[in-house]
């Protein structure tokens, strides 16, 4: 799979979202309190129970591994769309590596943070999330640009309309 490689202003743009999110994500999750994040599970567990959704989907519990998988979809995705050489496999082990890192630090340093295995779990498993979906928009943008280059030479039965109208000889 050969991308064509994004423009200026497109990397430029990912970049700093990408940039945005791991200045976000650093202040939620090394925060000394976690007030603010738990705070945010409250709500979202209340407005889904709202919603009517079974109970097994909507307790804290749940909801906070949820945002943990969801909080880091977008680190993958956005770094696979702007480095395409690392692997699914590689942003996988990058977010072990940097959850793990995380609830140490979590763990060490924060004493009214808890540090859980469940959290690296969550968190590496919204890397995978991520890069899979970055790799399924590759693969879009590359089937595009093979089709828009090729001009529809990949259909080998299609005639012109002037060729259409032709008897056959």
């Amino acid at each position: 799979m050969s991308v064509r490689p994004l423009s200026r202003r497109a990397r430029t743009a990912l970049g700093a979202a990408l940039v945005a999110w791991v200045v976000l994500l650093s202040v939620v999750l090394l925060a000394p309190s976690s007030s603010g994040p738990d705070w945010v599970i409250l709500h979202l567990t209340e407005v889904l129970q709202r919603l009517g959704l079974p109970e097994v989907l909507t307790s804290f519990g749940r909801v906070e591994s949820m945002l943990n998988v969801v909080a880091f979809v977008p680190l993958s995705l956005l770094g696979s769309l702007l480095w395409t050489r690392p692997t699914w496999r590689d942003w996988t082990a990058v977010g072990f590596v940097v959850s793990f890192a995380v609830e140490v630090v979590q763990a060490v340093a924060l004493d009214a943070r808890q540090a859980t295995n469940a959290d690296v779990v969550a968190n590496t498993l919204g890397m995978l999330v991520g890069a899979l979906l970055g790799l399924l928009v590759l693969r879009l943008l590359d089937r595009r640009d093979r089709g828009a280059s090729e001009g529809g030479a990949d259909l080998a039965d299609r005639q012109s309309p002037a060729e259409e109208l032709e008897p056959p000889r």
